[in-house]
C-alpha cells in the first residue's frame, strides 16, 4: 500500500494490523469487536469514555468504538490508582484491560459497524509541573498529521511499528498505532518496557518509536535489530546517546519536535546544531519577540508557542530555548537552555538539566549525568573539584553568574515516561541544600 487510508476507509478483512503474543490481529476482528463495544456504549448512554489499555490493539478497538458511538475519548496518562481516582470526573465510564474497568472486548452480538465519526480525544500532559493539564485534539486532526508523516516517510517495505513510549500519549498513539494502521503496516501491540523485549520482538526493517528516556540507556546492549527508521521525541537527545544509537542500530535517530497541543511540528537528524525542518504542510515563523508561531493543517488557527526560534531563509529553524526558561540571577536574565547546551558540549557530560534554586541567594543548580570520561574524572577528583572543573569549562561561553554553583552527579536525570524533565523532580535532588 502506498497511500494512506482514513480510519473510515475500506480494508480487507484479513489485513493484519497488529501482532500480540505471537498472534496476528486482523482488521475484520477489530471491526467486529469495535461494533460490539459501540453497541454497549450506546446502550449505557456513555458520552465520555475513559480508555486505558496496555495492549494497543485493544486501545484501537475502544477508540473506533467510541468513534462509532459518538463518544469523547479521555486517555489517562497512567493507570496508577490515585491518578485514575483524581481524573475520574473526566469520564462516564473507564474501560480497558485493567482491574475494575469495563472490558473493551465482550459478546460480539451487536456488531453493526456504524460510521466512524470525528470525535474529541482528551490527553493529559504535565509539562514542567506535576499537575495534569487536559488537552483536546480531534481524531480528524490526528489523521491529517499521519498523512504528513506518510508524505515525509512513505516507508515502502517497512515492517511493524514498535514503541518504547506509551500509546496513551499522543506521540505513541499517532506514530506507533495510527500511522501504520492508515498506511498499510502493522504495529506491535505492547509498548516495550525493556530493551530485551525489543531484541526479542523487533526485526530488521521495522520502525522504532522511542524517547531519550530509553535511548539514553543503551549500556551493555549488543546485536540489536536494524530499524528502517528510529525516532526520538519528548525531549532533546544528547549527541552521546545519538552516537551510541547509530553504533548499535546502524541508523542515526531522527528527532521529532512537537507537543500534545500541536502534534508533530518538525523533524531533524540527531546531529549537533542540525536545523529543524517543518513537517509537510507546517509553516513556522517567529513573532516580534522571536517566539515560535505555527500554522498547521492539523491545528486550529495560529499556535503561539513559548519556544524562541531562529528562522532560516529556507523555512527551517533553530530552537533557542523556551522563553519561560529564562531566569534572573544577580539581576541578569539567563537562558537555562543555553546553560544546559553549554554543559552538554563538555566532553565530561552526557546529559544535564539546570534549574534556579534559592540557597541563601538565587543561583543555578545542575544535575549532571557524567560521560565515561566524566565518571573517571569524578572518581579521581571527587564531587567538589569535579564541579569546579565543569564550572571552569563553561567560562569560554558563559558569564560567571550563568555558571551553576550547585551540582548533583546522577546516573540519569529524573524524567517521566516521555523523557520530559519535571522541575519538581529535579529540585528534589537539591532539597537538602535549599531547605
Amino acid at each position: 500500500m502506498t497511500d494512506c487510508i482514513p480510519l473510515a476507509g475500506a480494508r480487507p478483512a484479513d489485513a493484519v494490523i497488529a501482532r500480540h503474543d505471537g498472534q496476528a490481529i486482523a482488521w475484520g476482528w477489530v471491526v467486529r469487536q469495535s461494533g460490539a463495544f459501540a453497541g454497549r456504549l450506546r446502550a449505557h448512554g456513555v458520552k465520555r469514555l475513559g480508555l486505558w489499555c496496555d495492549d494497543g490493539h485493544l486501545l484501537l478497538v475502544g477508540l473506533l468504538a467510541a468513534a462509532r458511538a459518538g463518544c469523547t475519548v479521555v486517555l489517562p496518562p497512567s493507570d496508577q490508582p490515585g491518578l485514575l481516582h483524581d481524573l475520574s470526573a473526566a469520564w462516564d465510564v473507564l474501560a480497558g484491560d485493567g482491574a475494575g474497568m469495563m472490558p473493551v472486548l465482550g459478546d460480539e452480538g451487536d456488531t453493526v459497524a456504524a460510521p466512524i465519526g470525528d470525535i474529541a480525544l482528551e490527553f493529559f500532559t504535565s509539562g514542567s509541573t506535576a499537575q495534569p493539564k487536559r488537552v483536546e485534539r480531534r481524531l480528524e486532526q490526528l489523521q491529517i498529521e499521519v498523512v504528513a508523516l506518510h508524505a515525509l516517510w512513505p516507508g515502502l517495505g517497512w515492517g511493524l511499528h514498535h514503541a518504547t513510549v506509551p500509546h496513551q500519549h499522543i506521540y505513541g498513539l499517532v506514530f506507533k498505532l495510527l500511522w501504520p494502521l492508515m498506511c498499510g503496516r502493522g504495529f506491535f501491540s505492547r509498548s516495550h518496557q525493556y530493551w530485551e523485549s525489543v531484541q526479542a520482538e523487533m526485526r530488521d526493517g521495522d520502525v522504532l518509536i522511542a524517547s531519550p528516556a530509553h535511548l539514553s540507556r543503551l549500556g551493555g546492549l549488543s546485536a540489536m535489530p536494524r530499524p528502517a527508521l528510529l525516532l526520538s521525541a519528548g525531549a532533546a537527545l544528547s549527541m552521546i546517546a545519538a552516537d551510541e544509537c547509530e553504533t548499535l542500530f546502524a541508523t542515526r535517530p531522527m528527532e521529532i519536535f512537537g507537543s500534545t497541543e500541536t502534534g508533530a511540528i518538525a523533524a531533524r537528524p540527531a546531529l549537533l546544531r542540525a536545523p529543524w525542518t517543518p513537517l509537510p504542510g507546517n509553516v513556522v515563523t517567529a513573532d516580534a519577540h522571536g517566539l515560535l508561531m505555527l500554522t498547521s493543517p492539523w491545528g486550529v488557527g495560529v499556535h503561539a508557542g513559548a519556544d524562541k526560534v531562529d528562522i532560516l531563509p529556507d523555512g527551517r529553524f533553530h530552537l533557542l530555548g523556551r522563553a519561560d526558561r529564562v531566569v534572573k540571577i544577580e539581576g541578569k536574565r539567563v537562558g537555562v537552555a543555553a546553560v544546559e547546551a553549554a554543559l552538554c558540549a563538555l566532553p565530561q557530560v552526557a546529559d544535564a538539566v539546570v534549574i534556579k534554586v534559592n540557597a541563601g541567594r538565587d543561583q543555578l543548580a545542575a544535575a549532571v549525568v557524567p560521560s565515561a570520561l566524566g565518571r573517571a574524572e569524578l572518581a579521581r577528583l571527587g564531587t567538589f573539584r569535579f564541579g569546579r572543573r565543569l564550572r571552569a569549562g563553561l567560562a569560554e561561553w558563559l558569564e560567571p553568574m550563568a555558571r551553576p554553583r550547585l551540582w548533583r552527579f546522577v546516573d540519569e536525570v529524573p524524567c517521566n515516561a516521555m523523557g520530559k524533565r519535571t522541575e519538581s523532580a529535579v529540585a528534589a535532588l537539591f532539597d537538602a541544600e535549599v531547605s
